[in-house]
Order: structure tokens, then C-alpha cells, then sequence
């Protein structure tokens, strides 16, 4: 039995709804634009659980991120500070603003950027700063938020990773000027296979971001935006619909796999794990683990049945970016080589999880 991340096991158990939601959505539009009143009722429902006055669903995360520093006046010459650990499309959507992505390296506790680093990064340029939730765990919002007011800088939360997750019962994505979100495949929230995404702010000016989307049209101002921008799709909303009705169930199953891999895997000698710090809540997307015998683990694990996911580049790694900061990544060096991602999903069953933890135990007893 060969087990890896999975995501179908939660769209087998929604496919009947999804099919009746859309047959039913189907039958009540008239034409296509019908579907921008059911598009208003998610977003004032999804605003209203995160605790933000407004919302606009987008075509993906990375084009959320895009429009959020679009929205904070990010342009040529300027500089954006982000996490040197997390996805590549963090620094991407800098780059596509026209602006240079500044990278901080993390806290070795908790692999979230190091908010003591931040400061000493700012300079006469810097816009904005992206603070990126990664791996379902949230970065000090409370420490960045801070710099952020005392420089006179726009803060965007990333949330893509870490939906649903809280600090003292306040959900990550209401500490920002602006939030992204994500609903790519393997998110707790996600469309079906497809992408979707989400801007959130207490702020109404993100609402303009509507038009960038809906005035495909002026030629004037696509070629000031250098990108078409494409609403949230039919499929994806109805998707999200359904999953949203069942989300207490998907983050309970998924916490249940996290609780689990920490209680049987926290005391194994030359393994490290993350647990949340105090006053934090996280839904797992991931479950990390670090070792160094990380190539041989996942060598073993591999003729065991269990595919491992490898660990994110460090931006300073890529070729895109090789060479532009001389300064050290300590623990982002230390995370690329000896991470890997154990399996972790909706509704993962309790016998796989357990093979994996038997697995590296057997591991471990083997190599001690």
C-alpha cells in the first residue's frame, strides 16, 4: 500500500453535493453574469468568518497577492520585504509589481520569519512587507504589525498556508492592512483541482480590484495592469460553497492527523517537529519534520510504501535570485537540507497515519 498526500478522499465524500449545488445554481441563472450575486454572498460569508468587513474572491492566491500590492502602490524602484522561506510565487508577485523582493531569514523554533530581522531590512524603499503563514503555523503578527505602524509600511498577511489557523482566538488574515488567501488543492479550504483565491481587508478600497477583474475591455487599462485578471470560476465557488458548509469537519480530521504525528513522533531522538506556540491555533496544510539524515529517511520511507513531499528552495537558493543578497540564511540552509513533509490531508484514515509513524520509528530504532 503506497501511501502520499491525497486530496481526493475529501472530493469523493463531497461529489454528490457538489453535483446538486451545481444543477441547482445551473437552473436558476439566466446567463452567466448571474453568477456575481452568488460570488457577493461568498465573499460577505467568508469576510464575516475571518472577521474583516470586506472580501473579493479572485482567480488564484498568487493573483490575490499581485492585487494586494497593486492595491498598496507597490511599483518600480520600491522594495518589498518577505520571508526567505515560503512559495515562490511570494516573491514572484514582487517582482511582477516591479518592485525588488528583500528576504529575511526564519526562527529556527517555528520556521516563520524572524520579525528581529525586519527592522535592519527597511530602508528609504521599502513598501510593504508580506508576512507569509507557512505550513498552517502564523508568524509574529503582533511584532510586524508593530514595525510596520512605526515605519509608515503597508502589511500584508499571506494566509495561503494557514486558513482557518488563530492567534488568542483571533483568525490569521484580520491583523493586516490587506490578507490573501489561497484555495488551491490541498488547502482545508480548496477548490476542486482547480485555483481560486481571496483579498480580505477592513478597508474599502480593495473593492476597486472588481473592476480590474470586469473591464476586460479598456485597452488603457490592461496595459497599465500588464495582466488580464480573472474572477473566481463557476466550478471553483461552488466548490467552496459546499466545503465551507463542511469546514469544521475537514480542519477537525486534519487536527486529528497533527495530534497524532506529534504525540507518537515528538520524542524520537534526531527528529525535529513544530508545535504550536502558546495562544496559536493552526490547521495543519503540512506536517514538516526535520532531520539530518533527511536523504536517508526519505530513501527508507520511499521503499516502505510513504512518498515524502521535498522541502521548499529558499529564495536565496534560486537561480532567479542567486546572488542578489549577501547576507546568511541560517535556518532557511538548515530547513532545505534536512526537511521533507510527511503525508497530511482531509480525512487522511487513521491506519495511514499510523504505518507512517511506524515507519519512522522503525527508521530511527534502525540508524540509533
Amino acid at each position: 500500500m503506497e501511501i502520499r498526500y491525497e486530496s481526493l478522499l475529501v472530493e469523493q465524500a463531497l461529489a454528490s453535493k457538489y453535483a446538486s449545488v451545481m444543477e441547482k445554481m445551473l437552473k436558476s441563472m439566466k446567463g452567466l453574469n448571474d453568477i456575481k450575486p452568488m460570488v457577493y454572498d461568498f465573499e460577505k460569508k467568508f469576510a464575516k468568518y475571518i472577521g474583516v468587513k470586506n472580501a473579493v474572491a479572485v482567480n488564484s492566491g498568487s493573483d490575490a497577492l499581485k492585487m494586494a500590492l497593486m492595491t498598496a502602490g507597490v511599483g518600480i524602484g520600491d522594495e518589498v520585504i518577505i520571508p526567505n522561506l515560503t512559495y515562490q510565487a511570494v516573491a514572484l508577485a514582487v517582482v511582477y509589481c516591479g518592485a525588488t523582493p528583500v528576504s529575511i531569514d526564519a526562527q529556527k523554533d517555528d520556521l516563520q520569519m524572524d520579525p528581529s530581522h525586519i527592522q535592519s531590512a527597511i530602508t528609504s524603499k521599502t513598501k510593504a512587507v508580506i508576512g507569509a503563514h507557512m505550513f498552517g503555523r502564523a508568524c509574529d503578527v503582533e511584532k510586524i504589525s508593530q514595525i510596520c505602524r512605526k515605519n509608515n509600511i503597508i502589511f500584508i498577511e499571506d494566509v495561503c498556508q494557514a486558513e482557518s489557523s488563530r492567534i488568542k482566538g483571533r483568525m490569521l488574515g484580520s491583523f493586516g492592512d490587506m490578507a490573501v488567501f489561497s484555495f488551491s488543492y490541498y488547502k482545508p479550504l480548496s477548490s476542486c483541482g482547480g485555483g481560486g483565491g481571496m483579498m480580505v481587508s477592513n478597508n474599502k478600497k480593495i473593492n476597486h480590484i472588481r473592476r480590474w477583474m470586469e473591464d476586460w475591455r479598456n485597452d488603457v487599462d490592461l496595459l497599465k495592469l500588464g495582466q488580464r485578471f480573472a474572477p473566481i470560476s463557476l466550478m471553483d465557488l461552488i466548490v467552496l460553497q459546499v466545503k465551507f458548509k463542511h469546514l469544521k469537519e475537514i480542519i477537525k480530521s486534519r487536527n486529528k492527523v497533527k495530534i497524532l504525528y506529534e504525540q507518537e513522533l515528538g520524542d524520537l531522538k534526531g527528529l525535529v517537529i513544530f508545535k504550536d506556540k502558546e495562544g496559536v491555533e493552526s490547521v495543519a496544510q503540512n506536517f514538516v519534520v526535520c532531520c539530518e539524515q533527511r536523504d536517508q529517511l526519505m530513501d527508507f520511507l520511499k521503499t516502505k510504501g510513504v512518498l515524502v513531499q521535498k522541502p521548499y528552495r529558499p529564495f536565496h537558493k534560486m537561480e532567479i535570485f542567486k546572488g542578489r543578497d549577501k547576507r546568511k540564511f541560517l535556518v532557511s540552509d538548515w530547513y532545505a537540507r534536512t526537511a521533507l513533509h510527511l503525508p497530511l490531508y482531509s480525512f487522511m484514515h487513521q491506519d495511514k497515519v499510523k504505518i507512517v509513524i511506524e515507519r519512522c520509528q522503525s527508521f530511527f530504532k534502525k540508524n540509533k
